[in-house]
């Protein structure tokens, strides 16, 4: 008998958006449906301390950098640091 599979994080981040996904989640999806290999930079964005807010701005800079050459919007920890909120003065 064989053992049950066990879904890899990769398939179960890239499920089905249903209607309750955030929009960053949807982006998300998208973005990994298209260029699975790019699933651990998708995670790390998803993953980061950010709110929705942020997480939808890191990912759409991250989505949009995939087309320019040299974009350094391409490096998941510049998009997230660029969705994070300016420090207070």
């Amino acid at each position: 008998m064989s053992s049950p599979r066990r879904r890899s994080k990769t398939q179960e981040f890239t499920g089905v958006v249903g209607d309750d996904s955030t929009p960053s989640e949807v982006i998300a999806h998208e973005v990994v449906t298209r260029y699975n290999d790019l699933a651990p930079s998708v995670r790390r964005i998803m993953e980061a301390d950010l709110d929705e807010a942020g997480r939808l701005h890191a990912i759409s800079l991250f989505r949009d950098s995939l087309g320019a050459a040299n974009d350094p919007m391409r490096n998941p920890q510049n998009a997230i640091g660029a969705a994070r909120p300016a420090p207070a003065e």
